[in-house]
């Protein structure tokens, strides 16, 4: 094979070298120039932006004064008026005398105002909120000609600064009065107080270099903060180009001015604002200004001039010295390549003898991609002789779009960039002479000849190790039936469209499939029918969704859809959603051919939407769609269900109060309480059985939580028994007392329990065990146990009835009633439910009912008891209805057996409601301590 001729060896290597060093001077000029460019741009567009901010600032400050003076000066406009509508009630003669309480009040009840006057139509003080009256003639004065010389009702006139009789600097506002005849009659008018309005500036002095100012219309500085008294009394505007009069020839109320504050005599941003009340009519503006020195305001930003100048300075000189050094080091480096570049020739001719002998495809390419080397096994490879390829450049071996792009990599290279091949091994594509492409490995490594950069690719034909491996990932990442993705591949798409979203801000959506009785289908015709049709709804899923989409199978008959992108508004992703699910709903609900049958199958969906901001993970979120899946298939099936994050929250505390109760029992946290049962003597015949349960963490727990929670989950079979072991252990102890023998207890026992096929035998184990009286136990049941199954409730009734135990209907009337299977029932008792005797005196339809279930009874030989008597009248109008037996407040709340035993050896006792003291804990809402639908396990 042949192979390229040597470079020669007379290359101007060093002109080439100088002309690269000085190039590499000029850019480091350029580059410095540029940074300092930057930096100025940078520093100006800082100092504009601290003014802007401060600017803002002041701006904010004035805006607070502003609001100040207006709510002072509308304040002022208000006494005023109330001295004008008084004026005309007070005798001329005593003026001072009737006029100067209010004129007091009026000055005291405003913090800026000093004085109150009224000075009559030829300039003589007539009365003043002084003690004394002085003799003063204010003829002269500005607050008294400007209202004189055009007096208009309800304007209010603001004199100019003036000194006052006693020396004060201060200002006056004024307001014309007229007779009733519309003629002037005086003026009105209030003398300002300058300590005050020194405090109100003070409050927008943030710093010392910062100053406050009000000043009139007119020029004239009133106050200023902090106080310079060469600047009280002259006006402002008689300087050319002073702030103020920059401010008032905007024509603007609000403005901010940079210039030479005259008072200070300094450079200052200063924020002014022209007063202005609405609904107020004055005939000169106050204006209220705040400025700040710029030396101190851009204090920070010439400190930062200055460092970064220095920092510049200091880089630029580091910079040029490590590029000196750097040329110096090259050229050393040169003079040794051109040594060693002689030798590299000699050498190349012994390794490409070495390569024509390799088993991988050796190729050589220069620096413009010519092919300068090609070996045996890169002909065997490509297809091409070394003849046909060297001198050609390299890309006649790629693919597009590499061969296109290839010379371009190698620039780039060239020029500095990152390597993508250079010293790493990938996998890439070849294309062999006959058009055809093949997966190959590549690895290519770059070396230097003769200062020239060589690159050297060792290829490997991979096509045999690539089928294998799109095998092994297709049997580890799809679904062998289906085709679909497996569960592992769906949630690293879904990892991967979580990230994707976070950063785009997009919704997408998890919808959750189950097929509605497919195990029917695999019980009738076989699981060979359940796989042509999971086959078939893969198929289906395939056909209704969009490309960017996703579909996998779960599992069995679940599926799991992926949607993709669904824009940025939830709302919106939700509509998409709900329609991708509905559209599914109606293919996957068209009949299946599965050979020779025709099937009919549906859907039940969940959906759950995911956002930007949800920060759920793929498993919260396939979680929250099986959950509305579920939800979905408890609605009736064959329809599409959102996920609900209040249901689930629900079905959480459900689980952790399911898993709380499954250790009460263990860990001894029930507890029972009775609740004393007379008769219409008042003596005790018993109690009801009631139960309680003190978590640890939790308190007390109502019944109502706990009890329909262990009928839901079979736990009220083991929690009953053992309420049924207390209740006759304690009638086994009460045998041998003569006070306590004669009680009986009543039982409370779920519908759940009762329908237990293993109820009875469970109850004669106890009843045994304890020796309790079996006539001294009763059990007390709801309708709801005797819907089911009558005539198995009515065999285990008898034979209850046989172990000598009492038998007694609660909660009588608040459900289904039948007189046809009540009349066989083996009752002793019924219970006339809380709800109709709390409203027993109120409601004439309860009253009624309480009196047929009274008549009921007697009719039927049973017994008749009412629960939750609470009053005496109550009590008798029951008695009077004929029911003699009672359970309620009114005798006895539920307590411990300790405190029932006790009570019960004293009995009998004053009525509950007298004595009674609080229940030990609040576990249930009704008189009887229990809701009247939830019955009490035994």
């Amino acid at each position: 094979m042949s192979s390229p001729a040597p470079h020669s060896a007379n290359r101007p290597g060093s002109v080439f070298c100088i002309q690269q060093f000085h190039a590499q001077w000029l850019v480091f000029a350029l580059a410095c120039m540029i940074a300092a460019l930057c930096a100025v741009i940078g520093l100006r567009h800082e100092r504009a932006e601290l003014q802007q901010q401060e600017s803002q600032r002041l701006q904010g400050l004035v805006q607070v004064l502003d609001g100040i003076v207006a709510q002072q000066l509308h304040g002022i406009q208000a006494a005023l008026q109330t001295i004008d509508d008084s004026h005309g009630k007070w005798r001329n003669s005593q003026m001072q005398q009737d006029a100067r309480p209010l004129l007091s009040a009026l000055a005291q009840a405003m913090p800026g105002v000093r004085m109150a006057a009224i000075i009559d139509a030829r300039g003589r003080m007539r009365a003043t909120s002084l003690a004394e009256l002085p003799n003063f003639d204010a003829s002269t004065r500005d607050y008294f000609l400007m209202p004189k010389a055009a007096p208009q009702y309800g304007m209010l006139y603001v004199s100019p600064p003036y000194s006052n009789a006693l020396g004060e600097y201060t200002m006056s506002l004024s307001r014309a009065l007229f007779d009733a005849r519309g003629q002037f009659a005086g003026v009105a008018m209030v003398t300002l107080d300058p300590d005050y309005f020194k405090l109100v500036l003070g409050a927008a002095q943030t710093s010392d270099d910062t100053w406050s100012a009000l000043v009139h219309a007119d020029g004239m500085l009133y106050s200023l903060r902090p106080q310079n008294n060469a600047w009280m009394g002259r006006r402002l505007l008689d300087r050319p180009g002073s702030l103020l009069a920059r401010h008032l020839a905007s024509g603007q109320d609000a403005s901010v001015q940079q210039g030479l504050a005259l008072v200070s005599r300094d450079e200052r941003l200063t924020a002014l604002q022209t007063v202005r009340t609405p609904g107020l009519q004055t005939n000169r503006a106050l204006i209220v200004a705040v400025g700040r020195q710029i030396t101190a305001l851009e204090a920070p930003w010439q400190r930062q001039w200055q460092q970064t100048l220095g920092a510049g300075l200091l880089l630029a000189m580091v910079s040029g010295l490590a590029l000196w050094l750097r040329q110096r080091r090259l050229r050393s480096i040169a003079a040794l390549r051109e040594a060693q570049r002689r030798s590299d020739h000699d050498k190349a001719q012994h390794t490409q003898a070495v390569l024509d002998n390799m088993v991988d495809g050796v190729i050589t390419i220069d620096a413009r991609g010519l092919i300068l080397s090609f070996n045996a096994s890169a002909c065997r490879m490509f297809g091409y002789s070394a003849e046909e390829v060297i001198g050609r450049n390299v890309s006649l071996l790629m693919p597009e779009p590499e061969a296109s792009q290839h010379d371009g990599y190698l620039r780039n290279y060239l020029g500095g960039n990152q390597a993508r091949v250079i010293g790493v091994g990938r996998d890439v594509t070849g294309r062999r002479k006959s058009g055809s492409n093949f997966p190959m490995s590549l690895a290519v490594s770059s070396i230097e000849r003769d200062g020239e950069p060589l690159f050297i690719g060792l290829t490997r034909d991979i096509t045999e190790r690539k089928r294998a491996e799109a095998a092994i990932e297709k049997l580890a990442f799809n679904d062998p039936l289906t085709g679909l993705p497996n569960r592992r591949l769906l949630l690293d798409r879904l990892n991967q469209t979580l990230a994707s979203a976070q950063r785009q801000g997009r919704h997408g959506a998890v919808l959750f499939i189950d097929l509605d009785n497919f195990k029917s289908l695999n019980d009738t015709l076989g699981h060979g029918m359940g796989d042509l049709l999971l086959q078939s709804i893969a198929q289906r899923l395939l056909g209704t969704v969009r490309a960017q989409d996703s579909v996998a199978r779960w599992g069995g008959d679940e599926f799991v859809v992926l949607l993709q992108d669904l824009g940025q508004d939830y709302a919106e992703a939700a509509q998409h959603a709900e329609a991708a699910a509905e559209k599914i709903l109606r293919v996957l609900g068209q009949p299946y051919q599965l050979k020779d049958h025709l099937h009919h199958s549906t859907p039940s969906i969940g959906i759950k939407v995911w956002g930007a901001g949800d920060g759920s993970s793929s498993e919260d979120l396939l979680k929250h769609a099986d959950h509305a899946m579920y939800q979905a298939k408890a609605g009736g099936r064959n329809q599409l269900c959102f996920f609900d994050p209040v249901t689930q929250a629900a079905m959480a505390e459900r689980a952790t109060l399911e898993a709380d109760l499954r250790g009460a029992l263990q860990n001894d946290q029930f507890a029972l309480y009775l609740q004393a049962q007379v008769n219409q003597h008042g003596q005790l015949t018993g109690a009801e059985v009631l139960l309680r349960w003190q978590h640890p963490q939790r308190g007390w727990v109502s019944p109502a939580q706990f009890i329909p929670l262990a009928e839901q989950t079979g736990l009220i079979v083991p929690l009953g028994a053992w309420v049924m072991q207390q209740a006759c252990a304690l009638l086994a102890l009460w045998a041998g007392q003569p006070r306590l023998e004669g009680l009986s207890l009543a039982v409370n026992v779920s519908a759940v329990q009762f329908r237990h096929k293993g109820f009875l035998s469970t109850l004669q184990q106890i009843l045994a065990r304890s020796n309790a009286p079996t006539e001294r136990l009763k059990i007390e049941l709801t309708e709801s146990a005797l819907v089911d199954d009558v005539e198995g409730v009515i065999r285990l009734m008898t034979e209850l009835g046989r172990l000598g135990v009492g038998l007694s209907l609660d909660d009588f009337g608040t459900g289904y009633s039948s007189l046809a299977y009540l009349k066989r029932l083996p009752l002793k008792q019924l219970k006339i439910d809380q709800s109709f005797v709390r409203d027993l005196i109120s409601e004439p339809n309860a009253h009624a009912i309480a009196h047929a279930i009274v008549q009921l009874g007697d009719s039927l030989g049973l017994h008749v008891i009412a629960e939750g008597v609470e009053t005496e009248a109550q009590r008798d109008l029951l008695a009077q209805l004929g029911c003699h037996a009672y359970q309620g407040y009114l005798f006895g709340r539920p307590t411990p057996i300790e405190a029932f035993v006790a009570e019960a050896l004293q009995w009998p006792k004053p009525m509950a409601g007298q004595t009674q003291t609080a229940e030990p804990a609040k576990a249930q809402a009704t008189s009887e301590d229990r809701p009247a639908d939830a019955p009490l396990p035994a």
